[in-house]
């Protein structure tokens, strides 16, 4: 009875050692993922923000769409 209880705990700490271990494995996989996805993140909104800067878009509306300034008769003030 006592070597069938001993195998059954030391079978079960081999178990939770491997359960720890895979564990810590998919958690060093994550935060390296957390990591990737926050740097990419980052350099979205820096793209972002260079696509959106007004003078850019002054500038592709001027040159891609023949925009310009209103007059001073086309501004409808309330």
């Amino acid at each position: 009875m006592v070597p069938v209880l001993a195998g059954s705990l030391a079978a079960g700490q081999i178990w939770l050692s491997h359960l720890r271990y895979e564990l810590s494995l998919e958690t060093q996989k994550l935060n390296t993922e957390k990591q990737d996805v926050l740097s990419e993140s980052g350099k979205l909104r820096l793209e972002l923000a260079s696509l959106t800067r007004p003078e850019r878009l002054r500038k592709l509306a001027q040159e891609k769409l023949g925009m310009k300034p209103p007059g001073p008769a086309q501004v409808v003030h309330p």
